[in-house]
């Protein structure tokens, strides 16, 4: 074991001192720019026409993160702010408006497949932190937040607020206007503060994805952003009065014939323009959309985004490298509060529920609570602490611990945490019984543009199951691994090359190989938008050996994912038993409001008693979006394992508070069948 910790740790550090001299020196400069205050509201019409829009300094020069040279087609940014709201404008440079990408009407989608301008706030400037603010050219709104541990993975957006915005679309470019409530956000209410910010453009035809403040490639994240100062904040307009959101559903259950009606009621209080607070009772936790099928090979519980409205405010402060807390272990809530803030130097997040989980297949009602706290340490370090509490109806669970990250420049940075367990039931592997558990992981972790790296170390016991929390796997021990490589071309005969490696090991407390991960892919993308992927691996997963060999065809998929198609073929063993797989996914624009799509999954694996199995997965989404801003949609999936889904939602922002949904479900999984149908309308005062 100390052999192969050595070598998984020489490998990315050989790499780390290749790159050194190439990746830190080439770190630009950081870049600033001035907010002008403004006595006249503009007016968010997505037109820059106004006489304030002349007042401020222009933001422009943005670097293209494929190429690292100047965009071919620019942005110019223009920011004003008063007592109330922080105002973005953006001119898109565009010769060709017809191919401007932009379908999605729907509020809080990524927008990551269409043409679209994001600003990126660090409104406490700690290099931790943002906000995060996207429009594309329909004027469709993403807000999300990116915590401190969402640095290597999603956004999180879960996360919103009420914000407006406006685009639109001239001969040779196009405009954004975003007018933003600062109270909506945390932030330092005081005179002369200065903001980290980075503004964000995506066009897809070239395409492009290019950045005002491009120090390096990880432009994305706060430590690298530039600087908007001259923001006077101190007599920023806080509404110290609550808001509250009501909601009253009707549900109709047609295999047993009966009508359920629910009602609830959550409220959010600004407590200063550090700390907000939430509280619930009987919450809305019916979800209008069901969460996709699968039938994908694994052996690990499934990972479900939160899409609960409960959690969305400070859900980013809660995570954690070892997740002690996954809110959709929450069944049912019946009351519940929260308060989350940060300020110049921490980030606090409690959470109290009286409720019911599942441990064990079985409901318990009890109180539950989370707690999060972190300490910030220099220019983007920190040291912090987390810990939840079950106070189940037949005992108790807790957890609780520390965690640091330590910046050893703007892309190196290590990682560490460390928990311990206590359940007063006690935790049952094979039949043995642990009442006190622990988890370590540490990581180190850094690179730019080609080369990413990391290696890390997991240590987790085998009674190590937090009853709030998502931890796949227990009793493992050892390290990983993983390096990517990735490069852009402008001429030539690849558009792109990338590489990506993968390898874990562990064993568990006897001393036994239990895991035994070897992933390598590599693709190539062409100029004409055919891209090719082979990915091949290599998995020991006691006492199974499995392995896969997968190759991936996509076209036009970072052009237009709407007149694109994409499919595989795989070959593999999956626990003793051969298989092939196909898949297919096609989307299609029937017009500029009528979408659809279709995906498939095929298997046919050796069954044990001899003979072929089929398994198969189809899924067809359609979806119209009306001139009135009203939603419909149709999901249709069935699986081989007569699992079904069948769907139809209609959503309709009536008012700017009033939302209504009608749903028709009709799903089969897990053996429960149900088949309903689902009112419900939402009132925010």
């Amino acid at each position: 074991m100390k052999h192969l910790i050595a070598t998984f740790i020489a490998l990315p550090t050989i790499i780390l001192l290749t790159y050194a001299d190439a990746g830190w020196a080439a770190r630009g400069p950081v870049r600033s720019m001035k907010a002008v205050r403004t006595d006249t509201r503009p007016i968010i019409d997505g037109k820059i026409d106004e006489a304030c829009w002349s007042k401020p300094d222009t933001a422009t020069d943005f670097t293209d993160y494929y190429m690292e040279r100047l965009a071919v087609e620019q942005t110019l940014v223009r920011v004003l702010y008063d007592d109330e709201n922080i105002y973005f404008a953006f001119e898109c440079l565009e010769p060709d408006p017809n191919s401007i990408v932009g379908v999605e009407r729907r509020y809080d989608q990524t927008l990551s497949d269409e043409d679209s301008v994001v600003a990126r706030l660090d409104t406490f400037h700690d290099h931790r932190c943002t906000y995060i603010f996207g429009v594309n050219t329909l004027g469709t709104r993403y807000d999300a937040r990116m915590g401190l541990f969402n640095l290597n993975r999603y956004e999180d957006k879960t996360w919103g607020c009420d914000w407006s915005a406006a685009c639109t679309v001239e001969k040779n470019r196009w405009f954004a206007e975003m007018a933003i409530p600062i109270a909506n956000m945390l932030f330092d209410r005081k005179d002369g503060a200065t903001w980290g910010v980075n503004f964000y453009r995506r066009e897809k035809s070239i395409p492009e994805r290019s950045y005002w403040c491009y120090r390096n490639s990880r432009a994305r994240y706060p430590i690298e952003y530039g600087h908007l100062t001259n923001l006077d904040l101190a007599n920023v307009k806080l509404d110290g009065k609550p808001a509250f959101e009501t909601y009253g559903s009707g549900t109709y259950d047609f295999e047993r014939d009966s009508t359920k009606f629910a009602t609830g009621l959550d409220m959010s209080m600004k407590l200063s323009s550090e700390l907000t607070s939430a509280f619930t009772i009987n919450p809305d936790f019916g979800q209008v959309e069901a969460d996709p099928d699968t039938i994908e090979l694994r052996d690990t519980e499934r990972f479900l985004t939160e899409r609960r409205p409960f959690f969305r405010e400070g859900n980013e402060i809660f995570g954690t490298p070892l997740n002690i807390y996954y809110s959709r272990r929450f069944a049912d809530i019946d009351a519940g509060a929260k308060i989350t803030g940060q300020g110049r130097n921490w980030t606090l997040g409690l959470l109290d529920v009286h409720g019911e989980i599942v441990r064990d297949d079985v409901p318990l009602t009890g109180n539950y609570h989370v707690g999060r706290f972190f300490h910030n340490v220099g220019e983007s370090s920190h040291i912090g602490g987390i810990w939840a509490n079950s106070a189940r109806s037949d005992g108790t669970n807790f957890t609780g611990g520390m965690d640091a990250r330590l910046f050893l420049d703007s892309t190196t940075s290590f990682t560490a945490q460390l928990l311990g367990l206590r359940d007063s039931e006690g935790i049952e592997t094979d039949g043995i019984v642990d009442h006190d558990a622990y988890g370590l992981t540490t990581s180190l972790s850094g690179g730019t543009t080609p080369m990413y790296w990391r290696v890390e170390f997991l240590d987790i016991s085998r009674g190590f199951q937090p009853d709030l929390g998502y931890i796949p796997r227990r009793d493992i021990r050892g390290p990983g691994s993983y390096l990517r490589y990735r490069e852009y071309f402008d001429k030539g005969i690849f558009k792109s090359i990338n590489a990506r490696s993968q390898i874990d090991f562990y064993e568990n407390n006897d001393h036994d190989t239990i895991l035994r991960d070897f992933v390598e892919e590599a693709g190539v993308g062409f100029h004409n938008n055919v891209e090719l992927l082979y990915a091949r691996a290599d998995k020991f997963h006691a006492p199974f050996q499995n392995w896969y060999d997968r190759i991936t065809v996509q076209y036009n998929e970072q052009a237009d994912v709407w007149d694109s198609i994409s499919g595989a073929v795989a070959k593999g063993v999956y626990e003793e038993e051969p298989y092939y797989e196909y898949t297919l996914e096609k989307p299609q624009r029937i017009t500029d409001r009528l979408l659809t799509t279709i995906q498939g999954n095929y298997r046919v694996k050796e069954a044990e008693t001899g003979g072929q199995e089929d398994i198969w997965l189809w899924r067809w989404v359609t979806q119209y979006n009306f001139v009135w801003n009203a939603r419909i949609k149709f999901t249709a999936e069935q699986t081989s394992e007569d699992r079904h889904n069948l769907t139809m939602l209609f959503s309709w922002p009536m008012k700017q508070n009033t939302d209504l949904y009608l749903l028709f479900n009709d799903y089969e999984i897990d053996g429960e069948k149900v088949s309903a149908a689902f009112v419900k309308m939402v009132y925010r005062f």
